[in-house]
Formats: C-alpha cells, structure tokens, sequence
C-alpha cells in the first residue's frame, strides 16, 4: 500500500487523477486490511502530512488517515498511543504547523476511546513546552485553535500564568511576515484574543504576571523582537496601565538603556492597526519616565521615534493614535527644536493627505497637526526660514489662543510632571507660571537683575541686542545677548548669570555688596555703546586698509550710524545760560540716556506743585518766604507728588544766584544768570532716575527721600523737536496723537506745560523698585511689562470717554513682578502704591515707551500672544541657540541626576530655598529682599557674605 500511495504522488498525472486515486485508497480502509497495512498507511500520511511540502500530499493524506482510522479504531489506538503523542508534541519538522491540526483531528477520532481523556492530560501538559518549541505564528494559532476546541487540554491553576506568558514570548519571536500580511495580523488577534479570554477568568495579578513578561522581552536587547506583540494592546484592561507604568518605571530597576529600547519597542506598535490603546499606554510610560526626571531615555526616545511617529500620521487605521502622541512628545520636548525640526520637511506631504481625503476624521486631523504645529513654532521661534513654508500651508487653519497654548506647555513640560511614587524625589523647580525666567541673585547682585529684567522687556531694545553680530565672547553686548537668549529659552525656572555678572560689574564695585542700580545701568548702557562704536570703526578700518586709517577715523566722525545704544535710548538735551546784565545766551548739546529727576525743595513759593488739581500759584518775590508761603510750602510736602511736578521742575528755569553765580565771558565777571533746559532729541525709550539719595551733611551719610509720587501710565513729555514720521504727512500724523492726549490729560486735571504743538507721548513699561533706607543697603526688584503698542491714532478714538488719567494706556495692562529668581504676575497698582503700604519701597527708575504712529506694530499685535516669530524677536543666531539649548540639556541632566541621589529631606530644604515664589499678594508684605540665596546651586556662596537682608 506503501508503494501504491507514493507511485500515485509520483506518476506524471493531473492533479485531479491523483486526487481522485487517492481517494480510492481512503475508501479502502472501510475494507478488512492487515494490521501492518494499516499501521504503515498511518505512518506514510502522518509523514506527508508534516514533511513534504506539497498541497495536494498535505490535504488527502489528512483524509486517507481519517478514513483508516475510522475504520480501524483499535489499530489506531495503538498506533496513536501517550509515547506516540508526545514525541509528536516534540516533533521537529518540516510542517510543524500542522502538528496541532493532526493531534486535533485524532483527538477527534479518539474521542469515545478510554484513552481519550489521558490524551487530554498530555496535551495539557505539554502545551507550555510545545509553545516554547514552536514559536511561529502558525504553529501557535493552530495550538489554540486545538485548545479552543479541546477546553479540558489548557493548563490549569498556576500553569495558566505561566502559559500565558509562553504564549506572549512566543508570538514575540515569530518574526515578520511573509507576504501574507493580513493572516499575519489575523493570528496575531486570534492569539491575544484568546489571552484575554484566560485573563477574563482571572485577577489583576494573574494579568500583571502577564504584562512584567511582556516588558521584559521589550527590554531586552538579545530577543529581535516582532512588532506584532503590539496587538496585545487593546486586551489590557485600561485600569492595568497606571500599575503596568508604575511597575516598570518605578519598581523594576531596569537600566535607561533596556527602558530605551522597551519604549522605542513600544512606540513600535503605533503602526500596529489594531493596538487601539497604544498611545495611551506610551503617553502613560512618557509622562512617568517624566516625573522620575529620567530625561536621558525621554531625550532618546523621543529623537529617534518622532519620524516614525509622525510616519504613522499618514496611515487612517492609527492615526488618531500616533497623533495622539506626535502632540505629547513634542509639546513636551521643550529644551530644544530639534525633533520638531526633523519632522518639518515632512510637514507638507501628510498635511496633503490630511486634506485630500474627505472624511470628517482626516479633516479633524489636519486641524489638529496644524494646531500643533502653531504650538511647536511659539515656543521654538526664530527659525523664519523654516517656518514661513509651513505657515504657507497651514495659514487656512485656525489659529490656536496662545494663553491655551502656554497652558499646554506647562502641562506637558517633562520638569512639571507629578510623581507617582511615594519613594520619588518631588520636584523642587518650577517654572513661574507666567512663563517668564527669574535670574538667580548671586550674592547682593539684585541690582544687576532688576536693570536686566526691566531692559529685557524693553522689546525694542531686545531685538536690536539680537540683531546684533557678534563682536566676540569676551565683549559685553555678546555676553547680554546670550543673557536674553536664556531669558527667552530656558527650561530653567531661573539662570545664574555669572559670566553675565563678571563682565558687566564696574571695576569700582565691590563684590558681594549692594550697589546702586542706576549707577550700574549708566555703565552698562554707555559699555555697549562703546564696544559697538569701536566694533565698527575696526570694521572699517580693515575694508579701507591700514594706510587709510586716518582718513578712514575722519569719515567715521561724520558718517558712522548711531548705535543701539543710541537708537533706543539716546537723547540730546540743550542747556542755555543767559546772562541778566548782557542778556548774552551760551548753549551747548549734550546726549543722554537718561534723566535724573530732582524733587522740588518746598522751602520757597518759587517751586509749587504743577500736578494734580491744575493750579498753579503766581510765584512772589522768591528771596522773601512769607508765612502763607510756609504754610502752603508744608501742605504741598504733605501732599502725593506727581512725576509731572518732577519732570517741570527739571525744566524749570533756575536762577543762578550767590555763590552759584555764572561766568559771563561777555562782562569778563560773575554775574546772576538763569539756566535753562530743552529737549533738542527725545529718546525711543525714555529712563527716568529719582534722586532720591542726598548727601546728609550733619550726618556725613547719604539719606533717602521716601517722598511718594504718582506714576501715570501715559505721559507727555515737554520737548522743543518735531521728529519726522516715515508717511505721506508724517508731522500732522504724530501731532494729531500728542495733541489728542496731551488735550485729554489736561482734562482730566494734569497740567502738561505743553503746547499742542510740543510734547512727545510716552508709556510707562519698567519700574525698578528700591527696598530700604539708602544706596548701599536694601534690595531692587522690577516690576515690568511689554512695551510693544498698536496703532496709536485708532486708539485715540477709544480714549474720548476717559475721566481719569490712568483709564489712557497704549499698552498691554499685563504687568509682570521681577524679584531675583521669582516671576510672578502683578498689576498695576502693585507698584503704584508700593510706597503707601511698604514705606522703605519706593520706585527708583522708570522707563518709558515712545508712543509714534512710526513705531507701532500690527493691529492688535499682543507679544504674550503672538504666532508669528517675526512680530516677537529677530532669527535667534544659530551660536546663541545651540549655547541655550546645549545648557537645557545640561538642566535635565541635573535634574535626573538629584532624582537619582534621592538627597535626603534635609537637603531638598537647602537646595529649594531659591526656588520660592514670593506670595503674590501685595498686602502681606514687601515682594522680597536682596541677600542672594544658594538657589540650589550655591550661588549665594560666590561673591561673599549676604549683608543687606531685610
């Protein structure tokens, strides 16, 4: 029979011949056979079945042997005995697949047989070793296919843990697809289906011992694993993840390089189609490996999957998923915009797609990439050559409220996620919810960060610091740049500008005491100036040669352009002294960057307020002090000045009388003269300095003046200049704006002392407070706003209604507290009434924005809110980001780092002192005092003692 059956396989017939001869030979076992026989035919078709790889061998031989051992039970029961079954289950062969489907088929036939159910026994006891043995897709869903239909054979009590994970390690190594993609798919959901039934009858720690299985073949580095184990996904119940996370992140104690590879394995599985929760659980894994600050697996992760992720986008079955976590990833890779820029030339093809295709999904996607990438480039400006395409194709698309968008990134930030467990060390760096960078005082330097906060929101300024080119690293404007480009950048809740600090400090300044910041801030402002003036004559000196210095130093004089310094807050003032005998008047111009306002002395009639009710008393004879003048000299002391009264008193005309006679080179003699003062240029952004130290001669100290004084939102400052403006009638457009306030301030009782036709409009921006009871002792703090305005002659419309002085503003009204490291949100009437509650504070320098038609920006241009990186700051210079984004790095990596030391509670104390935010509430007391903290970095330690605290 042996010979019969292969001489039909062999012979040259049709198919269809041979299929039907050897139907003939299974109808013969109906027919009294030798016991040999039979037996031999059992063994040739068990042999066909599993070793020859032809179809049509494959198919009849399962129906010859049915048929014979139908016929022939009792010789089958012999030949299909327990040692017979388990060398089966052992079996390597050709077609091991159909290993499951012979022992099913024969269980079968054996099923009213007494060893039927020692059959079963077997079965159940080699099932585990049979899945270890067997690891390809086929062999495992015919296996199941055999359990599923034989209940009894799947392993019981403990075993069907252990089974479970037999199967989940083998479906894990049974390699990738063969062309038969959709089989592929289908085993894999037939596997995990089946899985899911076991753990339905068990508990959460049956599926646990499960899912730790799973994460240790996705962790390690010797399994090539299949993304197929993916389809597991979606069977997990969604009340396993936080465990599943939990366990893996925080009680597993797995290496960053094996959790790397876990969760690039993971991220794997988004292009699975039916892994439905799989950006669930990878968002879960993100935010947790987040709040145990292991940045080095996120940083890694996220560089070398985003491409891959943003790949899955394209494809409908996982996009909802993979956007899912496209958006979380990058949203929370903040540090630097390098993923973001991997995925940019990319950009344009997926949103292709996207919009292309017309379902109501795809659509609701497209809106959701385009939004995210609205979000990326916020955060990530200054790369307009990048972005300018991609605004192209996504400027049809709403544009998302840049407050939500801040909200998102301080949700999603890696530094802000919450710890979920008990023995986590918990965050001690937050960054201030304004979105703003504190400076870290570095022993007594708060007069250094309040002037750099106040000029760092002086936008104008900022912008022209940026467009600067580089003069070297040694110079003082490289040094501010970089300043404000980790003010801009950061990750860190607040920098220590140490380099910052070596380079802009006076030589005449002692390290580690309080200094005046005004003093600071002339230094500053007049060495930037000068590196830049130096910058470009050696600039022109090498274009022209060495042998045309000279003639090149001479044309410079003449035709070099005005610095930043210059532009932004330059300003010429004209002195004149005129002679009262001859009448003869001497000038000279001088430049300025900033005015030092003098408070009026009340002692003489001569010097009566000019602010508040608009009255101004007639001046008598100024060398008699009358009783009433006395009595109207003290009430006027008691009164609230206004920086109005300051600034006509430093243009008033004064009297040069006594021993302060003048020089009158006409009379050849002393004579009395008068001294006056004009405004020839005003500045773009005006810097008053309050004298309020004077030299006590009794004392031999220099005291404080704690005087109160208003400070108005919108001021008009008397000039004798009419700046040009860049339009078809440039003077009537800035005269009609000036006249228009200067109108509505007088009426609301503030005498201008200007003519209409005279005057420039300002806006308060930046006040730097003073906190003590002289120059050197206390501590500075600035409050501060963005000093960008809209169109000035539409806002006039809006003013027509206002009764008070402080209802007239062309700024934003968000106002910003600056105290060293902490930022916090404040208002206007933080500062305005400083003084009132806190009698030691009182406000020290003001800044005030130029108000022109010229100068404003875009209708309804808001800086906190702005989505284009054009309306905030120039192209940040690649030198400056990569040194931003290199110290981000350097931020992380600290931070895993302290996680990882898990320093004991008494050293989170120490090292959280700095990272404070003062209470936001003004009443309680004074915003803070200058004593330079540790910061959690020992900053305080650098520059010696902390001597002014109060």
């Amino acid at each position: 029979m042996d010979a019969l059956l292969n001489g039909i396989l062999s012979s040259n017939h049709p198919d269809q011949l041979k299929k039907q001869l050897l139907h003939k030979i299974a109808d013969k076992g109906a027919q009294p056979q030798a016991i040999k026989t039979i037996k031999s035919v059992f063994e040739l078709t068990v042999n066909w079945y599993l070793e020859i790889d032809n179809e049509l061998a494959s198919n009849e031989s399962l129906t010859i042997l049915k048929s014979w051992a139908k016929h022939n039970l009792s010789t089958f029961e012999q030949f299909f005995d327990r040692d017979y079954l388990v060398g089966l289950l052992l079996k390597k062969c050709r077609r091991e697949c159909n290993i499951p489907i012979l022992v099913k088929e024969c269980l079968h036939l054996l099923q009213r047989s007494s060893i039927f159910y020692s059959h079963l026994k077997v079965v159940e006891a080699m099932a585990i070793n049979y899945v270890q043995q067997h690891p390809s897709m086929a062999s495992i869903v015919n296996f199941i296919s055999l359990l599923r239909t034989f209940k009894e054979c799947i392993p019981k009590g403990d075993f069907t843990s252990k089974f479970c994970v037999a199967l989940i390690n083998g479906v894990a190594l049974v390699g990738h697809p063969d062309g038969k993609v959709l089989e592929y798919i289908q085993g894999s959901e037939l596997i995990f289906k089946f899985i899911n039934a076991l753990w339905n009858q068990a508990d959460s720690k049956f599926i646990l011992e499960s899912l730790k299985a799973v994460f240790t073949l996705i962790s390690d580095e010797s399994i090539e694993m299949t993304f197929c184990l993916g389809a597991i996904v979606q069977h997990i119940p969604k009340e396993m993840i936080d465990i599943v996370v939990r366990y893996a992140v925080f009680e597993s104690n797995i290496d960053d390089d094996s959790m790397t590879r876990a969760l690039n394995r993971i991220i794997g599985w988004i292009q699975w189609p039916t892994a439905i929760n799989v950006s669930v659980w990878i968002i879960g894994f993100l935010q947790s490996l987040a709040a145990e600050k292991r940045f080095t697996v996120l940083i890694s992760v996220t560089e070398a999957k985003i491409e891959q992720v943003f790949k899955a986008v394209e494809l409908s079955q996982v996009r909802k998923g993979a956007l899912n976590v496209l958006t979380h990833m990058l949203l929370s890779f903040q540090h630097s915009p390098e993923p973001f820029h991997k995925i940019l030339p990319k950009i344009p093809r997926v949103m292709s797609i996207l919009t292309s295709e017309t379902s109501a999904h795809s659509q609701d996607c497209a809106v959701r990439l385009a939004y995210l990438i609205h979000c990326c480039m916020y955060h990530h400006a200054g790369y307009p050559d990048l972005y300018d395409p991609v605004m192209e194709i996504i400027k049809d698309f709403p544009q998302p409220d840049p407050e939500e968008i801040q909200k998102k990134l301080a949700e999603t930030r890696w530094t802000n996620q919450k710890a979920g467990n008990k023995n986590y060390v918990v965050k001690v760096t937050q960054r201030s919810e304004t979105g703003k960078t504190g400076l870290h005082n570095l022993g007594n330097t708060c007069f250094m960060n309040s002037i750099v906060q106040a000029l760092f929101m002086a936008d104008g300024f900022r912008r022209s610091i940026f467009s600067l080119s580089s003069m070297g690293d040694k110079n003082l404007s490289t040094k501010l740049q970089q300043l404000f480009a980790f003010l801009s950048h950061t990750q860190r809740p607040a920098y220590a500008p140490i380099n910052f600090l070596a380079a802009s400090r006076p030589p005449w300044f002692t390290a580690g005491h309080q200094q005046d910041c005004s003093e600071f801030l002339k230094y500053l402002l007049d060495q930037i100036h000068e590196e830049e003036k130096t910058a470009v004559k050696k600039k022109k000196m090498s274009m022209n040669g060495k042998q045309n210095q000279a003639t090149t130093e001479e044309a410079s004089e003449t035709t070099e352009e005005n610095s930043v310094i210059e532009d932004c807050f330059g300003g010429q003032v004209k002195t004149t002294y005129t002679c009262l005998t001859c009448k003869t008047e001497s000038s000279r111009t001088e430049l300025f960057t900033d005015l030092p306002l003098a408070f009026p002395e009340y002692g003489t009639c001569e010097k009566s307020l000019v602010g508040g009710d608009n009255k101004r008393k007639k001046s008598g004879d100024s060398a008699k002090v009358n009783d009433e003048d006395k009595k109207q000299s003290d009430s006027a002391a008691s009164k609230k000045l206004h920086l109005n009264d300051l600034v006509q008193f430093y243009f008033k005309p004064e009297k040069m009388t006594g021993d302060n006679k003048y020089f009158c080179e006409k009379c050849g003699e002393l004579q009395d003269a008068e001294r006056s003062i004009k405004l020839k240029q005003v500045p773009d952004t005006l810097i008053f300095t309050l004298l309020r130290f004077s030299y006590d001669a009794k004392r031999h100290t220099r005291t404080k003046i704690f005087r109160d004084v208003k400070y108005p939102r919108t001021l008009v400052l008397p000039s004798d200049c009419d700046s040009a403006e860049t339009s078809a009638n440039p003077t009537d457009r800035r005269k009609s704006v000036r006249t228009m306030i200067t109108n509505k301030i007088e009426e609301c009782g503030i005498n201008t002392n200007t003519s209409n036709s005279k005057g420039e409009i300002y806006s308060l921006f930046g006040v730097i407070i003073h906190s003590g009871v002289s120059s050197e002792s206390g501590h500075y703090y600035c409050y501060a706003r963005h000093s960008l305005f809209t169109n000035p002659e539409a806002y006039c419309d809006k003013v027509q209604d206002c009764n008070d002085e402080d209802e007239i503003d062309f700024l934003q009204n968000k106002w910003y507290l600056f105290n060293d490291s902490s930022v916090s949100h404040a208002h206007f009437n933080s500062f305005s009434n400083v003084t009132q509650r806190f009698t030691k504070d009182t406000p020290y320098i003001l800044l005030y924005k130029r108000i022109t038609p010229s100068q404003a920006e875009g209708q309804d241009i808001d800086l906190n809110k702005s989505l284009h990186t054009s309306e905030v700051d120039p192209p940040m210079r690649a030198d400056l980001r990569a040194l931003v984004n290199k110290d981000n790095t350097f931020f992380l990596q600290e931070q895993e780092a302290a996680a990882k030391t898990k320093s004991t509670k008494k050293q989170e104390a120490a090292n959280t002192s700095s990272w404070f935010n003062w209470n936001n509430d003004d009443d309680n007391g004074p915003p803070g005092s200058c004593g330079g903290g540790d910061g959690g970095s020992g900053f305080g330690g650098l520059n010696g003692a902390n001597r002014f605290i109060f």
